[in-house]
């Protein structure tokens, strides 16, 4: 044999030697799941549980915008520094755990512009590694709670409540800090328990998923009416298309329903993939979809989970809720959350008990609601007094103004009508100030005299009229997010 061909095939022969051996590893890694999961990690703490530091994300941030980095991302120490949210009574049950935040965003060409796109879908899905059980918990996207931010620490320590689907645009959106934020903020929801990664996907991704297993079977149990496609009651084979319409549907229904359905479609996928065999095909179909996702899960993490899903019996993912009702708080419609509800919920999935922040239960709330609106009467008052003042002079006078002046009144009227929403009185002293003090500015430079209102003094003797409900009804309504100041106002 010439000696350029046995050269040859000895580099060959190592080739081969080396792609199998790394081959080898690959599955050792993945064929035990918890291999490839650090936050899974025997005897981590709920008080010190690893999350990732912010996923390495499409060039972008978005979904939709790369691929997933192929490293295994290396866990750093999210301090969230209330003790409320980090004390826990039994270090040792979430051993052998990993919890993923799953995130359904809705996408669109303004939002995706802006980098703030709704969270409308919010899971907590947690894998036990010893026992392959895996459970789904729902969090409503209207669930009135505090919002962290990617350090740990309240985006807003003034006005600290929001809707929970507000987290991740608050905090910082696609490119600065959102995904920690939104999983900072389930971590306190939930007394402290660590979420260690984060999935995001937009709704393209549903469509195309369902379209890749050639459609599901699936019992539809409402009409839906979605831009001229109708569904209607009964059993039927579904496509991507029709999957979205369903999940999506909220006419005649509310977000906690829809959330229901969702869970259920969920598990109508997973229990034919199931039967199909294509859930060992996770990988593949992720390969597939990968446009429409971000996450700060490697591959070999998926293939892991892969792993589990086909070991695991149907019986063995289970679905929740977090519990609570739907209560008018600030003129919003929320879904205040029933801490007793709660706490047990999260000793059934995770075997132990929790301190959960009492200020989150759905009483407590209600009832610092009315306390609250009873000590910001007065300044409610002035704040309405102002604003419509401000209105009416901006309607009759922009071209007498100088634009800084008149966009100056603009924006600050509008954060003081998120304020008065909001009946924080913190905020209502700041932007009170600063309409009233614009406004004499406004009038200065349209050669006006101006003439105040007859503000009532905060000296706790003076009572609002009669007339406050109408003149507090003047104010503009605002969007689902509100108004959005540097403080943080939502």
């Amino acid at each position: 044999m010439k000696k350029g061909l046995k050269i040859a095939l000895i580099c060959l022969a190592s080739a081969i030697v080396l792609a199998a051996g790394g081959i080898l590893v690959f599955y050792l890694r993945v064929s035990d799941p918890a291999n490839v999961f650090p936050g899974a990690t025997p005897g981590v703490s709920p008080t010190q549980g690893a999350t990732p530091s912010p996923a390495t994300p499409a060039p972008d941030g978005s979904p939709g915008a790369g691929k997933t980095a192929a490293p295994t991302p290396t866990p750093t120490p999210t301090p969230i520094p209330e003790d409320v949210l980090v004390t826990m009574s039994d270090a040792e049950f979430m051993k052998g755990r990993v919890n993923i935040l799953v995130l359904g965003v809705d996408k669109s060409v303004e939002r995706e512009a802006s980098g703030s796109f709704r969270t409308d879908t919010m899971i907590l899905v947690t894998i036990n590694f010893k026992t392959l059980d895996v459970d789904m918990i729902s969090i409503p996207r209207d669930s009135y709670v505090k919002l962290y931010g990617k350090d740990g620490l309240l985006i807003d320590p003034i006005d600290p409540f929001n809707k929970v689907n507000a987290a991740f645009s608050l905090g910082g959106g696609l490119k600065h800090g959102g995904y920690q934020s939104a999983m900072n903020t389930v971590s306190a929801v939930f007394g402290g328990i660590p979420v260690n990664y984060y999935v995001s996907f937009d709704m393209n991704a549903v469509k195309l998923i369902v379209d890749a297993m050639g459609g599901i079977d699936y019992e539809v149990d409402i009409e839906v009416d979605m831009n001229g496609r109708a569904l209607h009651p009964g059993l039927q084979h579904l496509d991507g298309q029709a999957v979205l319409d369903y999940c999506r549907q909220r006419k005649g229904s509310s977000d906690v329903a829809r959330a229901d359905r969702q869970q259920r479609i969920l598990m109508a996928v997973f229990s034919q993939m199931k039967s199909t065999g294509q859930i060992a095909n996770l990988p593949k179909i992720y390969e597939a979809v990968q446009d429409s996702i971000v996450t700060d899960l490697s591959f070999e993490q998926i293939c892991s989970l892969s792993l589990i899903a086909l070991r695991m019996e149907s019986s063995q993912l289970g679905r929740h809720m977090v519990a609570g009702a739907f209560k008018s708080v600030y003129k919003r419609d929320c879904w205040l959350i029933d801490n007793e509800k709660l706490g047990g919920l999260i000793f059934d999935v995770f075997g132990g008990k929790v301190a959960l922040d009492p200020a989150l239960d759905g009483e407590a709330i209600l009832a610092a609601v009315a306390l609250n609106r009873e000590a910001v009467q007065i300044k409610l008052y002035n704040a309405a007094l102002v604003y419509n003042e401000a209105k009416d002079f901006m309607s009759a006078n922009r071209k007498a103004v100088k634009p800084a002046t008149y966009d100056a009144l603009s924006k600050n009227r509008a954060l003081l009508a998120t304020a008065i929403r909001r009946e924080c009185g913190a905020y209502l002293d700041l932007y009170f100030a600063l309409v009233n003090g614009l406004l004499d500015q406004a009038y200065a430079e349209a050669g006006l005299a101006r003439v105040p209102p007859a503000f009532l003094p905060e000296d706790g003797l003076a009572t609002p009229p009669p007339d406050t409900a109408g003149v507090l009804g003047g104010i503009d309504e605002q969007n689902e997010e509100g108004a959005v100041s540097p403080e943080g106002i939502g």
